[in-house]
């Protein structure tokens, strides 16, 4: 780092001479030029003219006529010199010194400035260091202010005094060139033409060399440049590293690993508050678990029927499985009624509904699903019928049940829709015209599965679900709360639905967790939901949360 430094510091010095140099350099390509093309038009006019002997009285006045206008270049050049060192003293606050100091290289004056610049220089340095411990209000930065000022001062007069006696001489140089002018005016037009472009060639000529010495000049001064700073002795890494201590890295960090592992730990189980198996269910209830629906990889934009898309697949199974468990409830003869419910929206009722209806239709009963979540209606979704009539104007008296009744593609199961959204879905689900709609439909089907809404919003289908033979209570996993389990055994006991029995949708098979044949992994289940509210707006797919994936596995 320190030698960095110090090479930073040459640089600096070094850049305003590149600068000039550069500047230099374009300037040799361009009278070299000139030089050249001056040099050929003599010799090409001494050949035609044969000067040969008659301009010896050319070239003592041509001579003496160069070497005035080549001081008068000089003084030109100084005299530039001078007013940009004016300049740049005047308005620069800090001013750069190591810049100042190639500018002034081969000058007259050189010594002098240079000494005043040193001077202003010591004191601007003086200043910084002083700058460390004290303010710039401080007493003692006043006092550097002004001595700085009376150094520019100092300074700037004697730049100026230098100007002026630039001028003079150049008046005194002027005269002198006027006079051997005058001389050349009575010439023959041959020798005035030659003594022109003689003076033209000796003027490139003074100026190329004029150049060459200033670039030799800079240079020299370029490569004199040393910095101020030096290394006293170059530091040796030691062989074994201070710091860090790896030993204690080490400790540190497997302590924190730790740590860390263990809060994760807490935190998970305080914020573990979903069902995610079967025996979050059953601590909770005496209800019996009907089946468990695994979860569907595939994303679906709707509640669909897929037990007819493969009948085959581990869904399709898992629902012919609670078909067989609900025989083993009730296995009496007669049209049977299964109302299925949830606490919420989006655990799955209606998607258990749909392909609850359209399993059993495969064992050649005739089936009809009926939608009575008048609120918020998704079977006409599911099956992909239109909504305009259904249970709503059935119950209202404008339409006849044979005119809402829709076939399916899958045999023997038909749908009723709920029909447009009523302003009295209470009234509608409780009123004598639904117990007339369902003892109809019973003499017309052997299951009527039916849509009910949540019953941990709205109450409207308890009616339905106390006469059913088959009540369903569907919970979805790392979903539904735990808490919501209470609500089956207060419909159990205070509504007097005993036959109510629960499906766990959308169980995650990879984990460790599983019921009956499902613990091995498959990957089939439920992959749609509606939203975690009911009578709001929709909401996105509900995911599980990285951290308890980590501790499902």
């Amino acid at each position: 780092i320190a030698q960095e430094f110090i090479d930073y510091d040459i640089k600096k010095k070094a850049k305003s001479a590149n600068k000039v140099l550069a500047f230099i350099d374009e300037q040799l390509t361009l009278v070299y030029e000139k030089l050249r093309t001056s040099e050929n038009k003599m010799q090409s006019f001494n050949k035609q003219n044969k000067m040969a002997g008659k301009g010896d009285f050319i070239t003592i006045y041509v001579g003496k006529l160069d070497n005035l206008e080549s001081e008068l270049l000089d003084l030109e050049l100084e005299q530039n010199m001078l007013k940009e060192i004016n300049t740049m003293i005047t308005n620069t606050e800090d001013i750069d010194v190591y810049k100042l100091l190639p500018v002034l290289t081969g000058a007259s004056f050189q010594e002098e400035i240079t000494d005043l610049l040193s001077k202003l220089n010591a004191l601007l340095s003086s200043k910084e260091e002083v700058l460390y411990t004290a303010t710039t209000q401080s007493e003692e930065i006043k006092a550097f202010n002004y001595r700085i000022e009376v150094q520019k001062k100092l300074l700037i007069a004697s730049i100026k005094a230098l100007v002026n006696k630039c001028e003079v001489r150049k008046e005194t140089l002027k005269g002198k060139i006027n006079e051997i002018e005058a001389k050349f005016i009575n010439l023959p037009t041959k020798e005035l033409e030659y003594a022109r472009l003689l003076r033209l060639f000796s003027i490139n000529e003074k100026f190329y060399t004029t150049l060459l010495e200033k670039k030799a000049e800079f240079s020299i001064s370029k490569a004199g440049f040393v910095s101020k700073n030096a290394i006293l002795e170059v530091g040796v890494p030691p062989i074994i590293p201070v710091s860090p201590d790896k030993q204690k890295v080490f400790t540190l960090g497997t302590l924190v690993a730790l740590f860390l592992s263990g809060l994760l730990l807490i935190i998970s189980y305080l914020l573990h508050n979903n069902i995610i198996s079967i025996t979050d269910i059953s601590k909770q209830t005496s209800a019996a678990i009907l089946g468990v629906i695994p979860t569907y990889k595939k994303d679906i934009p709707i509640t669909l029927l897929l037990v007819d898309k493969n009948p085959k697949s581990l869904i399709a199974e898992a629902f012919r499985s609670i078909r067989t468990n609900l025989q083993f409830i009730d296995g009496s003869e007669g049209p049977k009624i299964i109302a299925v419910t949830s606490t919420v929206a989006s655990e799955g009722k209606t998607f258990v509904t749909i392909n609850l209806a359209g399993i059993i239709a495969f064992s050649e009963k005739k089936v009809i699903v009926l939608d009575l979540d008048l609120r918020k209606p998704k079977i006409h979704l599911g099956f992909n019928f239109e909504n305009k009539k259904g249970i709503s104007t059935i119950l209202s008296n404008k339409d006849r049940i044979e005119d809402c009744i829709q076939s399916s593609t899958l045999k023997n199961l038909d749908v009723i829709t709920a029909g447009p959204i009523p302003p009295n879905p209470s009234e509608l689900i409780i009123s004598k015209k639904m117990d007339e709609l369902i003892e109809f439909l019973k003499t017309k089907y052997d299951i009527l599965v039916i849509d009910n809404p949540p019953v941990g919003i709205v109450t409207d289908g308890i009616s339905i679900i106390q006469n059913a033979d088959y009540p369903i209570y569907v919970f979805r996993a790392d979903f539904s709360k735990k808490n919501y389990v209470k609500n089956v055994d207060r419909l159990i006991n205070e509504s007097n639905i005993g036959k109510l029995s629960v499906v766990l949708n959308g169980m995650d098979t990879e984990s460790k967790y599983g019921y009956g044949s499902y613990e091995h992994g498959y990957g089939y289940g439920y992959g749609y939901a509606y939203g975690y509210g009911y009578y709001d707006e929709e909401s996105e797919k509900h995911k599980s949360p990285w951290y308890r994936k980590i501790f499902r596995s």
